[in-house]
């Protein structure tokens, strides 16, 4: 390993840093019988603890956090898909309005706390994005389909990964009792036009469930239409150009679920997840068509007895992505496909309400194969083990280690293992407050989909510039070294609560995006020379540390007797991404935002049957050196406002209007020569106020 700690080193700072979380609310909070009778509650995000007002089934004594968002709450703030939840979440960075040319589409242009983007599971089972890290399955799941979302975001030897990234783990709804057949379809307008730009989309979701002893069964889907005409502005010092794209795009996804109930304790799931995505657009000279589709086979058996359970998994999917593009006269052709078969197994045993073990395997075999480059075939192998123990009444300590190997052939050439120990302490001073320590160390592997050496070429008149570079990988990655310090401080009432968070991490060898002017062959490039493009690649850099601080808040107001409800949520989060370079120079992340603050609004009336919710998202202008070039780029301030209104009418009927971007700001993106303050380049993408309008029909 290249430069890894091998021990965990526990500083004064670490003491320091202050997490808190939400609590667990209405659902789960002891209320006097009538009234709950006589008043809905409302579900918002919780924070699992157990304490008196938090009695969850068969309690997880885990001192790590575990942070929930209800479908509940999704559908109260108007959440169309499953960033728009993240985003009132602290932590997350996400693309702000008018996007970006790193930006990208879906859950790949987020990043969490600095780092990379969070790992998603769905029902526990990690899921991957496209041969070169575009869209997954989880960017076509519907707020309707989902069930809650579980989010991890310290380091756990149970999840997916013990990086420092987040764990999503996202719960698939179940079907009501009692019902045969149940479910919603909805059918959804949008329209967004300016001078610059006009945009049409068209949306169509279904959702059907039912129980039949011993028998599950959903099925959900969707199909989307999005055809989009947009001006991209580019200022350089020999003058302003304008460059029309249109785009056109089409998507569906089909997911069916089928769950046998052996007995009480026993039971068989499977679920299958199709998707098809495909994009044509033009610009100038320049046609790209962009085609992802994939299938994604899930099958586990569950056994659960009170506190006891064990759970084997299996997936198979298979992914094909190809991406044609025509420009001067010429053209360049990818197609790659991902091969995944992967087996788990997941098993808890409590010994009593004090103490319980958690302890499994991941086995996972992929091939990606490419038309460009060779094949890589990469093995992955992994166990783990992870105790808790309840030592006091009020004192929680969990210890657990990850142990992972790999190996890689092909186009790398690679085998490494690793041992990633993970500590958690918890203190409850009492009912609300409680202090939590959690200390790790990781590794991170690179993605199969950083090391493929395929360029993308990128769009636009300013394509291949360092405002808008093409984009590839870099087989010549190490994996990144993590050691991680948090310490959390929380304070929980059944009404809501207030979260402060600080965080410290030290990586080696930390992977960063950066630009380079290379050739057609990939090489470096000299001065002056023409037929030379920028090409943005991820690259090791020697060190880096990430620190900061996340406050978040809430408070929600139960249906009161005359019918309104309503739900207050706000969160703040910095970060310092400081990376020091081969040279012993220090420099900030390029990408990363100083800070990103939120706070999002729902009412509810009952005896009118409405719901309404303010979502702002507030972005601060900062300015970056770029690595490895001579010039500082600075990315404006940007606000966005999403509002959202739904009525509900007889006969299970509703409607509702989205408005997203409202009163948005544009992205700009503007490079200086650092010596000079000259001007070198500057990029603008519009964002236009949109509209969605949607008819729901539930049986």
């Amino acid at each position: 390993m290249h430069g890894a700690h091998t021990t965990l080193k526990l500083t004064s700072l670490s003491y320091a840093l202050l997490t808190i979380s939400t609590s667990i609310w209405a659902a789960d909070t002891v209320q006097n019988p009538q009234e709950t009778a006589a008043v809905q509650q409302m579900e918002a995000l919780t924070f699992e603890v157990p304490t008196a007002s938090t009695k969850p089934k068969d309690p997880d004594i885990s001192a790590v956090a575990k942070t929930i968002i209800s479908r509940d709450e999704m559908l109260k703030f108007g959440d169309q898909s499953i960033n728009d939840a993240l985003r009132r979440a602290a932590g997350f960075q996400l693309p702000g309005a008018g996007g970006g040319p790193r930006g990208g589409a879906g859950t790949g242009g987020m990043r969490f706390r600095g780092g990379g983007a969070p790992v998603f599971l769905i029902n526990g089972e990690p899921v991957q994005g496209g041969p070169r890290g575009g869209m997954s399955v989880v960017d076509s799941i519907t707020p309707e389909m989902i069930e809650r979302l579980e989010i991890t975001k310290q380091p756990s030897v149970a999840q997916g990964s013990v990086a420092s990234s987040a764990v999503i783990n996202i719960i698939l709804k179940e079907p009501l009792n009692g019902t045969r057949l149940s479910g919603s379809v909805r059918a959804g307008y949008g329209l967004t036009k300016s001078n610059t730009r006009e945009e049409e989309r068209t949306n169509l979701n279904f959702q059907m469930d039912g129980r039949s002893d011993p028998w599950i069964y959903s099925l959900s889907g969707s199909q989307m239409w999005n055809d989009s005409d947009t001006v991209t502005r580019t200022q350089d010092a020999t003058g302003t150009k304008t460059q029309k794209r249109i785009t056109n795009r089409t998507s569906q996804m089909l997911t069916p679920r089928v769950e046998y109930q052996l007995d009480d304790q026993q039971k068989l799931v499977a679920e299958m997840f199709y998707r098809n995505n495909e994009s044509e657009g033009t610009s100038g000279s320049q046609v790209q068509k962009d085609k992802n589709d994939s299938i994604r086979l899930n099958t586990r058996y569950e056994r659960k007895d009170q506190g006891n359970s064990d759970k084997i998994r299996l997936s198979i999917e298979q992914q094909n992505e190809t991406e044609l593009t025509e420009y001067r006269n010429s053209q360049s052709y990818i197609d790659e496909q991902i091969n995944e078969y992967g087996l788990g197994y997941d098993g808890v045993r409590k010994f009593d309400s004090k103490r319980q073990i958690k302890f499994g395997t991941d086995l996972r075999s992929n091939e990606l194969e490419s038309n460009i480059a060779e094949t890589l075939d990469e093995q992955l192998y992994a166990a783990y083990v992870e105790g808790s123990w309840k030592y006091t009444p009020r004192q929680t300590l969990t210890l657990g280690v990850r142990q992972e190997w790999i190996d890689r052939s092909g186009l790398v050439d690679y085998q490494d293992q690793h041992l990633s120990p993970v500590l958690a302490h918890r203190f409850d001073f009492n009912d609300q407050w409680s202090l939590q320590t959690n200390l790790s160390q990781a590794f991170k592997n690179p993605r199969s989909n950083q090391l493929m050496p395929t360029v993308s070429v990128s769009t636009d008149s300013d394509a291949g510039t360092l405002n808008n570079p093409d984009r590839g990988g870099n087989p010549d990655l190490r994996p990144e070294t993590i050691n991680a310090y948090e310490t959390t401080l929380g304070y929980n009432t059944p009404a809501g609560g207030v979260n402060i968070t600080a965080y410290y991490r030290e990586i080696n060898d930390y992977i960063e995006k950066s630009i380079l002017s290379e050739n057609a062959t990939g090489g470096r490039c000299e001065t002056g020379n023409t037929d030379c493009r920028f090409v943005e690649r991820p690259y090791n850099q020697d060190s880096a540390t990430t620190y900061g601080v996340e406050i978040a808040g809430r408070y929600a107001l139960k249906q009161t007797e005359n019918g309104h409800s309503f739900m207050l949520n706000a969160q703040l989060s910095t970060v310092r991404a400081k990376i020091e370079e081969t040279d012993g120079s220090d420099r900030l992340a390029s990408d990363v935002a100083p800070y990103t603050a939120s706070a999002g609004l729902s009412y509810n009336y009952q005896p009118w049957r409405i719901a309404t919710s303010v979502n702002l998202n507030y972005t601060p202008e900062y300015t970056r050196a770029l690595s490895n070039e001579p010039y500082n780029r600075t990315s404006n301030e940007r606000v966005n406002m999403d509002v959202s209104f739904t009525k509900r009418f007889d006969q299970n009927w509703s409607a509702s209007v989205n408005a997203r971007n409202i009163l948005s700001s544009d992205y700009k993106e503007v490079l200086k020569e650092q010596s000079s303050g000259v001007l070198y380049q500057s990029r603008i993408n519009e964002a236009i106020p949109s509209f969605m309008f949607t008819l729901e029909k539930k049986f």
